[in-house]
C-alpha cells in the first residue's frame, strides 16, 4: 500500500488562479493524496468555486476560518492533516501532473527525511527554469542550511515533508511573523533531518504574475518584521552549531536585501509621496539599530546594488532614492533581456 500524502493549500481572494491550481492536484498520476482546502475568509468568489470540486471529488477537504493571515490556514492544515507525508502548494501555483509521485518517490527510495523538486518561475520577464538545491547523494545539514537561506530555498513549496517528523518536534508556522515565516518552519525541520534528497526536473510552476500577493507589496513596516525573522534564523542556526561566521554572512545578506528592497521601494514611490518624505523613510530604515550591526558589511559583485551600497555607505541619501527612481528602468530592461536569454518554454 502506498503512503498517504497531504497537500495543503490556504486561500484567500485567489479566484483568478485557484481552479487552475486545483486541477493540477486533481490530475496528479499519484492516487493516495487528501487535498486539504483553507479558506482563510476570502472576500471574492474562492469559496464558490471550492464548493464546485467538494461536489465531485471525495479527496478534497475543505475547512473555512475568519481571516487569521497563512500561517494559521497551514497551521489547520497540518492539524487536520493524516497522510505520512506533507507537501504544501500556493494557491496561484500548479504543479506538474508527476510532482507528487516523483517527490514521494524519491524521498522513499533514498530513505531522506526531506526530499526537494526544482521549479518553473513565471513573471513578467518570461519563463524560466530554476533550482535551489542542486548537489548529489551527500550533503551535510549545515550545507543544506545554506541552500535553504539562499534565494527561494526557504520556501514551504517545492518540498516534501514528513509528517512524523513535524508531529515529534510540534512544529507550526509563527503567527506573529507575517513574511517568510515559511523560512523559520523549513529551518526548524531541516535541523531535525538525516538525510536530504533532490530533483533536477523542475514540476512546481511558481506564478510571479499575482501583484496581490503579499511578497510583491513591500514596505516600510515589514522592516521589523524581518528583523524578527533574522533573530529567529539566528537563534536556530546556532541551535545547529553553524559557524559564526557563516551565520552572520547569511544574516548580512538577508537584511542587505530587505534594506535595498524597500530602499528602491521609495525610489518607485517618489512620484506620490515626493523627495522629501522618501528621503525620511530612508533615513527612518538606516538609523535602526539592527540595521546598524550589517551595514557596514554590505557588498555586492553586480554593479547595479554596488552604487545602491556606496551612496547608502556615504549616506547620499536624495543621490540613493533618484538612482532607485531612474535606474529600475534599466533594471527593467537588463532582466528582461537576461530571461530571454534563458527562456525556456
Amino acid at each position: 500500500m502506498s503512503p498517504k500524502v497531504s497537500i495543503i493549500i490556504p486561500v484567500f481572494n485567489c479566484e483568478k488562479y485557484l481552479s487552475g491550481c486545483i486541477d493540477s492536484v486533481l490530475e496528479q498520476t499519484y492516487s493516495d493524496i487528501e487535498v486539504l482546502i483553507i479558506n482563510d475568509g476570502s472576500t471574492d468568489n474562492s469559496e464558490k468555486i471550492i464548493n464546485k470540486y467538494l461536489n465531485v471529488n471525495n479527496k478534497i477537504k475543505y475547512f473555512y476560518q475568519e481571516n487569521s493571515g497563512p500561517s494559521e490556514a497551514r497551521n489547520l492544515g497540518l492539524y487536520k492533516a493524516s497522510g505520512d507525508y506533507i507537501v504544501f502548494i500556493d494557491s496561484d501555483d500548479t504543479i506538474e501532473k508527476d510532482y507528487i509521485k516523483s517527490l514521494c518517490d524519491k524521498i522513499i527510495n533514498t530513505n531522506s527525511d526531506l526530499a526537494c523538486s526544482g521549479y518553473t518561475d513565471l513573471s513578467r520577464y518570461g519563463i524560466v527554469l530554476h533550482s535551489d538545491f542542486d548537489f548529489g547523494d551527500i550533503i551535510t545539514v549545515h550545507q543544506f542550511i545554506e541552500m535553504v537561506c539562499n534565494g527561494t530555498g526557504g520556501v514551504l513549496w517545492g518540498k516534501i515533508f514528513k509528517r512524523e517528523i513535524i508531529h515529534k518536534y510540534n512544529l507550526k508556522m509563527d503567527k506573529n511573523i507575517f513574511m517568510s515565516e515559511d523560512l523559520i518552519f523549513v529551518l526548524q525541520y531541516v535541523i531535525q533531518c538525516k538525510k536530504f534528497a533532490s530533483i533536477k526536473s523542475h514540476l512546481y510552476n511558481y506564478n510571479r504574475l499575482n501583484n496581490s500577493s503579499i511578497s510583491s507589496n513591500i514596505s516600510i513596516k515589514y522592516l521589523q518584521n524581518h528583523i524578527k525573522v533574522c533573530e529567529k534564523i539566528e537563534e536556530i542556526l546556532k541551535t545547529a552549531n553553524l559557524d559564526k561566521i557563516k551565520i552572520k554572512q547569511i544574516l548580512t545578506a538577508r537584511m542587505q536585501s530587505i534594506v535595498l528592497a524597500l530602499i528602491e521601494q521609495q525610489g518607485k514611490n517618489i512620484k506620490n509621496i515626493g523627495i522629501k518624505e522618501a528621503a525620511q523613510n530612508v533615513v527612518n530604515i538606516l538609523s535602526v539599530k539592527y540595521v546598524n550591526q550589517y551595514k557596514k558589511n554590505f557588498k555586492s559583485k553586480k554593479l547595479y546594488y554596488k552604487l545602491y551600497i556606496f551612496f547608502l555607505k556615504k549616506g547620499f541619501i536624495k543621490t540613493l532614492i533618484f538612482y532607485g527612481y531612474y535606474s529600475d528602468i534599466l533594471k527593467d530592461l537588463k532582466n528582461t533581456f537576461l530571461n530571454k536569454k534563458h527562456m525556456s518554454v
